[in-house]
């Protein structure tokens, strides 16, 4: 079963399945999606900050130098998602199924229940050219919809840990609308059924490209599905871990 949460993300992002896996989503991505590709030979913090100020566009702001698989900087609806150009080819895969899951959850799905719930008035709140009015802000407390103009999770501490439960959250979600839209679960779950950890896992990076730590989490997680009782409250409830 899956989590509805999971379930609205993967039709919101518009990546249906396809019969052809590994997938390719560099060339599937900017035809479903408001997300421009840009590869560098390596993604820093100041390296994307740096891109953005020659063209004049407001960089995100982080003080943790590190180097990262990839980054998505989203604003007013649209991402431009930062990938590294030398990364090998199952990592890159992921890293760019991981941004786009972000660009989804954080951004795009947010935007969608805002504008359902206020209409199109509040898309100027969104896109950062007025505060939200009291009422406004009050609604969407009320309705629990977040009037944020952007999502800030590149922020870590000096050893790298997540800086907030909030970071760490958005991070575990963003892993598993990567999984679902590289490997879906229906299509996962019988190769992995009935075998060792370590073939599930073998299957996997051979028949859908996901890399080995990845693929090992994935398979983790839907064995211990597979050992859940027939009925199960978090299974009815759509809080699965998925």
């Amino acid at each position: 079963m899956t989590a509805r949460w999971l379930e609205e993300a993967v039709e919101a992002c518009g990546l249906t399945a396809t019969p052809r896996f590994p997938r390719d989503l560099a060339a599937e991505v900017p035809l479903r999606l408001p997300v421009t590709l840009v590869p560098l030979p390596r993604v820093t913090p100041e390296s994307v900050r740096d891109w953005l100020r020659r063209r004049r566009l407001h960089p995100p702001g982080t003080d943790v130098p590190r180097g990262l698989h990839g980054c998505m900087v989203a604003r007013a609806g649209v991402g431009i998602l930062f990938h590294d150009s030398e990364e090998d080819e199952a990592e890159h895969r992921f890293t760019l199924a991981h941004e786009v899951a972000h660009f989804v959850l954080d951004q795009w799905l947010p935007r969608k229940r805002a504008v359902r719930v206020f209409g199109e008035g509040i898309l100027p709140v969104l896109d950062g050219l007025r505060p939200p009015t009291p009422e406004e802000s009050l609604t969407a407390l009320f309705e629990r919809v977040s009037l944020e103009v952007e999502v800030k999770l590149m922020d870590r501490s000096p050893s790298g840990l997540f800086s907030s439960g909030r970071v760490a959250e958005s991070e575990r979600r963003a892993d598993r609308l990567a999984q679902e839209l590289l490997a879906p679960a229906a299509l996962v779950t019988p190769l992995v059924r009935d075998v060792s950890e370590e073939e599930g896992v073998d299957r996997v990076v051979a028949r859908f490209g996901l890399p080995g730590e990845a693929a090992r989490t994935y398979v983790q997680l839907l064995r211990r599905r597979l050992r859940m009782p027939r009925f199960s409250c978090q299974r009815f409830l759509g809080v699965d871990g998925g």
